[in-house]
């Protein structure tokens, strides 16, 4: 079941599990995430509905590298305050998509934020299906209970006091499949579908939006939607509209605020981050790192990971085009140097096997209202081989996702 396509398209399972003690993922991760996507939640309404306090909090983020980053990302200051004119802070939610990984010292670090439509929302919960139907694993109703999306989109429409009428409507993001013929197919969205599908929410295409709108009397709106670009400005300007994903997060997941992101967490919350971020740098000089092995280079903008390098496994020839790029083109806030962490290894064959397999995980997180944010339950990994040319832990680029399971499981107390 785990090595014949599995999910139906080319996702692949992996058919060893990462466990994770279930006191660490709540007292560590859960915690963690909550902390991180609650600063992310402050930081975004301080720049689009408040004063902007973050821009002289000395942390790096002054109004030049943030007009730079919303540059990269299509919009302005002013543009995306215009944009939220009228609109409170309850209304800044976002889908949450951070990847973890265990340093060499047992520490979980955030590598990256990934906001709006981000994998793993739905595959999480059908890695995980396919895995206990494959190795019959012992469990209960809670531990293999609903999709966390699906708990996640009913505990955001009992907040507002939705019932699931025909006002609830669902729009369907992208997948990360390339356009070439010889890309991966991976068909997430139709996953996202059939769970929307099991909780009586309609799927329909944007551009039935204004017409449903009209044809409804002017009825306000409750929009399950997984993007989270600039062209819904037109949608968000429906008086009443309810979004999951809410127009202009979307710039949380540019890394160029990871530099920042700790500081921020300290700024807003008065508290040490539980989950840090490595040393990530903004490349303001225009050049890399001294110490080249010991860093990465990410485009702010690249999304499925597209233009990543890891500068210790880079030939002298595309070194060269880097330091070139970075000169050129990937100078101020266009680009980051973060410190490489190797993760934690799967070995398969064993402690001393020949070939072993890179883990991060990326446990989804929904920002339901101000300061409301569900953490899943259940967190999917992906794992990609220590011999890979690539070694980018991506699944459109050819990683495994990998089955995460908690020991013991806390709500029937089975050990894995």
């Amino acid at each position: 079941m785990l090595h014949e396509l599995p999910l139906g398209d080319d996702t692949r399972i992996f058919p060893v599990p990462v466990v994770i003690d279930d006191a660490e993922y709540r007292a560590v991760v859960q915690a963690g995430l909550v902390q991180r996507a609650r600063a992310l939640q402050q930081l975004f309404t301080d720049l689009a509905l408040g004063p902007q306090k973050i821009l002289t909090a000395g942390i790096g983020l002054d109004r030049g590298v943030l007009d730079e980053i919303l540059a990269a990302e299509g919009t302005s200051l002013e543009g995306l305050r215009k944009l939220w004119r009228g609109r409170g802070r309850e209304e800044v939610r976002f889908v949450y998509g951070p990847d973890l990984v265990r340093d060499p010292e047992g520490r979980w670090t955030v590598l990256e934020d990934n906001v709006g439509c981000v994998a793993g929302s739905a595959d999480s919960f059908f890695v995980a299906d396919r895995y206990r139907s494959a190795t019959q694993l012992p469990g209960c109703s809670t531990c293999q209970g609903p999709p966390d999306l699906a708990i996640a989109i009913m505990r955001w429409l009992h907040r507002l006091g939705s019932d699931l009428d025909d006002s609830v409507a669902g729009v369907l993001g992208c997948d990360a499949s390339g356009e070439s013929p010889w890309a991966l197919r991976l068909h997430e969205n139709a996953r996202r579908r059939m769970i929307l599908d099991t909780l009586g929410i309609p799927v329909i295409e944007r551009g039935q939006l204004l017409g449903r709108q009209i044809a409804g009397g002017g009825r306000s709106r409750v929009l399950v939607n997984f993007s989270v670009d600039q062209s819904w400005s037109d949608v968000f300007g429906i008086p009443g509209i309810k979004m999951l994903n809410a127009p202009g997060t979307g710039v949380l997941g540019n890394k160029a605020f990871l530099p920042c992101i700790d500081d921020a967490i300290r700024f807003y919350a008065c508290e040490e981050p539980i989950l840090p971020t490595p040393p990530t740098r903004l490349l303001t000089a225009g050049v890399l790192p001294a110490d080249k092995e010991n860093w990465v280079i990410k485009s702010a903008v690249g999304c499925q990971g597209t233009e990543v390098f890891v500068l210790r496994w880079q030939p002298q020839d595309r070194l060269r085009l880097l330091e070139d790029r970075v000169s050129k083109e990937w100078c101020g806030a266009a680009a980051v140097a973060q410190r490489y962490v190797e993760p934690s290894h799967l070995a398969p064959a064993g402690p001393n096997s020949w070939n072993d397999y890179r883990v991060e995980i990326r446990p989804v997180t929904y920002v339901l209202d101000w300061r409301d944010v569900y953490v899943s339950e259940q967190a999917v990994g992906k794992t990609v081989s220590t011999y890979d040319a690539r070694r980018l832990n991506n699944i459109s680029q050819g990683a495994c996702y990998v089955p995460v399971l908690r020991e013991p499981c806390s709500h029937c107390g089975t050990e894995r």
